[in-house]
């Protein structure tokens, strides 16, 4: 019963990710969610019409990403368990969601989404860790927020912002703290991840045509599903999680 409903609130928070993401690209007023807004037109289609009235697009890819949300919702509570933290952890699931579409949308991480939204997950964690006396797992959190940003600026310096640019580094802290509260496996494993799908994903398009050996792919989405399969592999005993 508790993963039927952790799965009907992913799903929600899924069709909130992909409002927020919109509208966080057409610059409109934020925190609207389940409006239903059109990717094409940014109307206010609402949920319960399959075709927008205004451009008549119909409802696509809305369903799936709501679909991925609700199964990375069980996921991260299983791993964490029905406790304080799991709320910023949800709250992780929909900006990070959100963010995933604006990068495959228009191949950019939204700053007003990301560094807003990555503040107040980062307090949301820091209170829910003091209620929930885990203080240990707080400043594993800041050093891994701390280390990723670190790679990641490294990583674009190195390659000089082609292909890894400049949001993908201010992406980088929130995936760390969130993988990082589990442990510091988690945040070696989301890193691991994230190569190994980036990769596959290039080689892939690449090899249907796709795209080309210097086209620029955005590299946002493999970070944030690395990170997602690092916490919910961390649950299911793929790598210890320290108690």
């Amino acid at each position: 019963m508790t993963a039927v409903l952790v799965g009907l609130l992913g799903f929600g928070l899924g069709l909130a990710a992909h409002d927020l993401a919109i509208q966080g690209l057409n610059e409109d007023r934020l925190l609207r969610p389940f409006s239903g807004t059109c990717p094409n037109c940014a109307h206010g289609r609402g949920w319960l019409r399959l075709r927008c009235p205004q451009c008549g697009r119909s409802i696509g890819r809305e369903p799936f990403v709501a679909v991925v949300s609700a199964l990375v919702a069980v996921g991260f509570a299983n791993t964490i368990g029905i406790a304080w933290p799991l709320i910023p952890y949800f709250g992780f699931l929909l900006l990070s969601m959100a963010l995933l579409v604006t990068d495959l949308e228009e191949l950019r991480i939204v700053d007003r989404l990301n560094l807003r939204g990555s503040v107040v997950l980062a307090v949301g964690l820091g209170i829910a860790a003091l209620i929930d006396a885990s203080l240990d797992s707080l400043w594993r959190a800041l050093l891994g927020a701390a280390a990723y940003f670190a790679g990641a600026t490294v990583l674009w310096l190195v390659v000089r912002g082609r292909g890894f640019g400049a949001g993908d580094v201010k992406l980088a802290p929130q995936l760390g703290l969130f993988t990082s509260f589990v442990s510091w496996g988690t945040l070696g494993w989301a890193v691991f991840a994230t190569a190994m799908i980036g990769g596959v994903v290039a080689i892939g398009m690449i090899a249907l045509g796709a795209a080309k050996m210097k086209t620029e792919l955005p590299y946002g989405p493999p970070m944030i599903i690395g990170a997602w399969l690092a916490i919910v592999l961390a649950g299911i005993g793929v790598f210890p999680i320290p108690n």
